[in-house]
C-alpha cells in the first residue's frame, strides 16, 4: 500500500511538471543579459552570435522604440534579417559582376571616378602648399581680389499700413479716413522710436513691434548689405549714418521705417585678419591647383593615345544597337560601349540638327570619354588601384553590387497575383470580408406614438430628418442633430429595437413608430452594407497575398543561405525586454 501512494504521488507530479517545464523563461533584459553567453547562431566555422550580441543589435535598433519585450518570434526575424544581410555580403564576394552589365557598368563608373580624385589628389592637391608669408605677400600683391566695398551691419523696424489694420487696434484704424489714419501712422512709428530713446533695445522693440514678420522675429537683423541692394530712400539713408546711428522714421510706399547701422566697413582692402588670411590661402592653394591641373593635363595629352574605333557601327543610330556593344578602347585597356555614347547622343543631335549623329560626332564623344580614361589610366600606372585604400574601394563596390544581385532573389516587388488566385481567397474568406457594422441609421424618440406619427409623415413627405430631429429630439438644443445620427452601426451598437428596427426598414425611409422603455422611436435608414463585395475587396486581398508571396520568397532565400553557409541555432532565443529608444544610451 504504501507503495501504491508513492507512484500514485509521482503520477500526480508528472502533470504539475509538465506544466513547469512549458513555462517560457522570463524576457532577457539589460541586467541579466551578459550572463546569456551563450551562442543562439553559428556560421559554419565563420562566426556565431550570442545573446549579448543580440541583444546589443537590437538594443541599438529602432525596434520596439516604447520599450517593452520582444517576442520571441519578433527577435528570431531580427535575428534572421542579420544573418541574411551578413550573409548576402559575404556571398557578394563571389559574383561574378561581369556577367551583369548594369551593375558593372556603374561598378566601375565609381570606381573610375575614385582613381580620377585620387590622382588629382596625389598629383595637385597633395604637394601644392602656402606658408604664412606667401599667403600675406599674395594677399596684398592681388588686391583686386580681396578689396570690398562699402557695407553696412543693418537692423530694421517696418511699421505698415496692413500691420495697423490687422492688428489688436484694427476696429479703430479701419474707422479712420485715409488722411486721418496717415497722421495716425506717422505718430505711431514715432512712439515706437521714442521707446528707443527711453532705453528700450532696438532688437526688442524690433521682436515686439515690427511688422517686418521674419526679420522682427530676429530682432530686425539685416545683416550686412552693400550700396544700392535696397531701393532708396533707404540705401542713402543708411550709408549716411554713423556706426551706431539710429534713424528717426521715416516714409515709403511700404509704410514707416526705422534703422540702425550697428557697424560699418569702408570700402577697401580689409586688414589682414583671421578670416581674411584663411580666405586668401583658399584663394591662392585653388589658383596653384588649377595650374597644376592644366599642367599636368597638357602633360597626359602630349603623350601618344591610340583609340581603336568600332567602324562598323560609328554610323549607326546608338539607340538601336546593344548597349554593351563596343565603341572604341582606349590604349588597348578600357572600352567604351555605345550605351556611354547615348549621353550624349540628344545634345549632338539638338546641336547640330541632325536626326542621328554621324560617325565623325561620335569619335568627338569618344575622345571626351577618353579624356578621362587617360587621368584613370595615369592613376593605375602609379599604383592607385592596388593601393590598400584603391583595393578597399574596389572591394566595397564590388561587395556592394553583388549584394544587390544576391538580394535581387529575396522579394519581388513587381510581381502581382493573378485574378483567379484574388478570386479564391476572397471565396474562402468571405466572412473576413463580412461587415461588421451594415446599417447607416438616424434616429428620433419621442414621448407619444400621435406625435411619432406626425413627425414620420413629414419625413416620408421629404422633410430633412435630422431637422425634425432638430426640433422634436429631447435634450439640447445644440447636440439634438449629433444625437439623432448614429451613424454606421452594428448590433452590439445600438439597442435590439432600433438595430431590428433598421433591418426591416428600406433604405431611404423610415420605421413605423416602436414602443421601447423611454418613448416611441423612429428609425430612418439611409444605407445598407452587408458585404464587401469583390471589387472592392481586391484593394485589400492583393497587398495581402502580394506579401505572402513575398514572405515565401525571403523563407526561400534565406534558408538557401543558411545551408550554403551551414547555419545553425545551438541555443535557445529568449524574448528580449528594452528600454524605450530615448533610453538606450551606454552600451
Amino acid at each position: 500500500m504504501p507503495f501504491l501512494r508513492r507512484l500514485y504521488c509521482v503520477l500526480l507530479l508528472f502533470p504539475i511538471l509538465g506544466l513547469v517545464g512549458c513555462v517560457p523563461p522570463p524576457p532577457a533584459y539589460e541586467g541579466t543579459v551578459d550572463s546569456l553567453d551563450y551562442a543562439v547562431a553559428r556560421v559554419d566555422t565563420f562566426f556565431e552570435i550570442t545573446v549579448p550580441q543580440l541583444y546589443d543589435s537590437l538594443y541599438h535598433s529602432p525596434i520596439q522604440s516604447s520599450g517593452g519585450v520582444v517576442s520571441r518570434e519578433r527577435v528570431k526575424d531580427f535575428l534572421d534579417s542579420m544573418l541574411c544581410d551578413t550573409l548576402a555580403g559575404l556571398k557578394a564576394l563571389d559574383v561574378p559582376l561581369g556577367d551583369y552589365y548594369v551593375y558593372n557598368r556603374i561598378y566601375r563608373m565609381r570606381m573610375n571616378a575614385y582613381l580620377r580624385n585620387a590622382f588629382y589628389d596625389r598629383m595637385v592637391y597633395d604637394v601644392i602648399s602656402a606658408d604664412s608669408q606667401e599667403v600675406a605677400d599674395f594677399y596684398f600683391a592681388r588686391q583686386d581680389l580681396f578689396t570690398v566695398p562699402d557695407q553696412v551691419l543693418l537692423y530694421h523696424i517696418l511699421i505698415s499700413p496692413v500691420g495697423l489694420k490687422l492688428g489688436p487696434d484694427s476696429n479703430y484704424y479701419r474707422s479712420l479716413s485715409p488722411e486721418q489714419f496717415n497722421i495716425e501712422l506717422e505718430e505711431y512709428a514715432f512712439q515706437v522710436r521714442r521707446l528707443i530713446d527711453m532705453g528700450m533695445r532696438f532688437e526688442d522693440v524690433a521682436r515686439e513691434y515690427s511688422d517686418d514678420q521674419i526679420k522682427g522675429r530676429q530682432g530686425g537683423l539685416m545683416g550686412w548689405t552693400q550700396k544700392e541692394i535696397y531701393r532708396d530712400p533707404f540705401d542713402s539713408i543708411a550709408f549716411s549714418m554713423d556706426d551706431g546711428e539710429i534713424s528717426q522714421p521715416y516714409p515709403d510706399r511700404d509704410g514707416w521705417h526705422i534703422i540702425m547701422v550697428a557697424d560699418r566697413v569702408e570700402a577697401g582692402l580689409l586688414p589682414l585678419g583671421p578670416v581674411e588670411f584663411d580666405v586668401a590661402r583658399k584663394t591662392l592653394q585653388t589658383i596653384r591647383a588649377n595650374d597644376r591641373s592644366r599642367a599636368l593635363a597638357d602633360s597626359l595629352h602630349s603623350k601618344p593615345i591610340e583609340i581603336e574605333y568600332n567602324e562598323a557601327y560609328l554610323d549607326s543610330n546608338v539607340y538601336q544597337l546593344g548597349k554593351s556593344l563596343w565603341a572604341a578602347v582606349v590604349n588597348g585597356a578600357d572600352t567604351i560601349d555605345f550605351n556611354t555614347l547615348r549621353s550624349f547622343e540628344e545634345t549632338y543631335r539638338n546641336n547640330r540638327r541632325v536626326s542621328s549623329s554621324t560617325a565623325a560626332m561620335k569619335k568627338e564623344m569618344i575622345a571626351v570619354v577618353a579624356d578621362e580614361l587617360l587621368v584613370v589610366q595615369a592613376a593605375r600606372s602609379i599604383g592607385l588601384d592596388t593601393s590598400p585604400e584603391g583595393q578597399r574601394i574596389d572591394r566595397s563596390l564590388r561587395q556592394e553590387y553583388g549584394k544587390t544581385i544576391v538580394e535581387q532573389d529575396r522579394s519581388d516587388p513587381s510581381w502581382l497575383p493573378s485574378q483567379e488566385a484574388v478570386r479564391e481567397y476572397y471565396e474562402k474568406h468571405r466572412e473576413d470580408f463580412t461587415v461588421r457594422k451594415p446599417l447607416k441609421l438616424q434616429h428620433i424618440i419621442v414621448e407619444d406614438s400621435t406625435m411619432a406619427l406626425f413627425i414620420r409623415d413629414q419625413a416620408l413627405a421629404g422633410v430633412d430628418f435630422l431637422d425634425l430631429a432638430a426640433e422634436y429630439y429631447p435634450g439640447d438644443e445644440e447636440v439634438r442633430r449629433e444625437l439623432a445620427d448614429l451613424g454606421w452601426v452594428g448590433p452590439d451598437d445600438v439597442p435590439e429595437i432600433i438595430y431590428r428596427a433598421g433591418l426591416s426598414t428600406e433604405e431611404g425611409s423610415v420605421s413605423k413608430p416602436i414602443k421601447g422603455e423611454y418613448g416611441y422611436h423612429l428609425v430612418k435608414l439611409i444605407s445598407r452594407e452587408t458585404e464587401i463585395d469583390f471589387t472592392r475587396a481586391q484593394s485589400t486581398i492583393v497587398p495581402l497575398l502580394k506579401a505572402e508571396h513575398n514572405r515565401r520568397l525571403f523563407e526561400e532565400y534565406r534558408d538557401g543561405l543558411y545551408k550554403q553557409f551551414r547555419v545553425s541555432f545551438p541555443g535557445r532565443i529568449p524574448a528580449i525586454h528594452l528600454k524605450p529608444l530615448d533610453q538606450r544610451t551606454g552600451r
